[in-house]
């Protein structure tokens, strides 16, 4: 009996321990309106996209401050204002070739549609570095805060400045997260400050011989690694005691 109990240890990834890392990057073009929302059609729960400011200080959903890999042109997000940025297409051309050459940049507010639109998700909202010293901290959130106000209990506002996310809990918003630069960063003061209810990590940065259920850190919020692509690695993870993956192949890991 106790080998037949060792085979059934297992278990399937489930949604729940899923976050589609930009969308559906896998099959759409990244931070788009079109991969959040196949990602949630994929069964995501879970949506994860990053946020830059315009010349206008105003939010669009994108990764890069330099639109020519996701748009195909030469322009910085920082020197055009928003109302351009919209115009622009976003569709990954190396990669994915024309065939989403009519999706276009989306703004911050495109998320509040997709999560008033399916209430079961929650969205982590990365603010970027670059737009934060684009902009200053208290623009970035006092404005993201605005936007997000209809989605407050589904929207994780989160950042790899971790004064960001400590002065997104001052500011009392309901959930935060910091993204780990270094492993020993667990120790930050900047994280007691916060108290973050999700904690990101490069997978690779985790120390193979740490003890995940000793940390007191780790104990008050859910850690959240990220990048991975098989299903092999994702319950290696989560049998160390990792609580989250975070994926570029969102519908390759549900059905695996």
């Amino acid at each position: 009996m106790g080998h037949s109990v060792m085979n059934q240890v297992d278990p399937m990834i489930n949604a729940s321990q899923l976050v589609a890392h930009r969308g559906y990057q896998a099959k759409y073009p990244e931070n788009t309106a079109l991969s959040l929302t196949k990602a949630v059609e994929a069964g995501a729960v879970f949506i994860e996209l990053d946020v830059q400011f315009s010349a206008d200080q105003l939010p669009i959903i994108y990764h890069d401050i330099d639109l020519r890999r996701v748009s195909g042109t030469a322009l910085s997000v920082f020197t055009a204002d928003r109302a351009n940025l919209l115009g622009q297409p976003a569709y990954e051309p190396a990669r994915l070739g024309n065939q989403f050459i009519t999706e276009t940049i989306s703004p911050l507010e495109a998320l509040v549609d997709i999560l008033m639109a399916n209430p079961q998700v929650t969205a982590f909202v990365e603010l970027k570095e670059e737009s934060i010293a684009h902009c200053g901290r208290e623009t970035i959130i006092q404005t993201a805060m605005a936007i997000l106000q209809p989605v407050t209990q589904q929207a994780v506002i989160m950042s790899f400045d971790y004064p960001l996310a400590t002065a997104a809990r001052e500011a009392g918003w309901p959930q935060v997260g910091v993204v780990l630069k270094d492993w020993d960063d667990l120790q930050h003061p900047q994280l007691d400050l916060a108290l973050p209810d999700y904690i990101y990590a490069d997978y690779k940065i985790i120390p193979t011989t740490y003890d995940l259920h000793s940390s007191p850190q780790l104990a008050q919020a859910r850690l959240v690694a990220y990048e991975v692509g098989t299903t092999e690695l994702g319950q290696a993870l989560l049998a160390r005691g990792v609580d989250m993956l975070e994926t570029f192949k969102i519908e390759a890991l549900l059905s695996a």
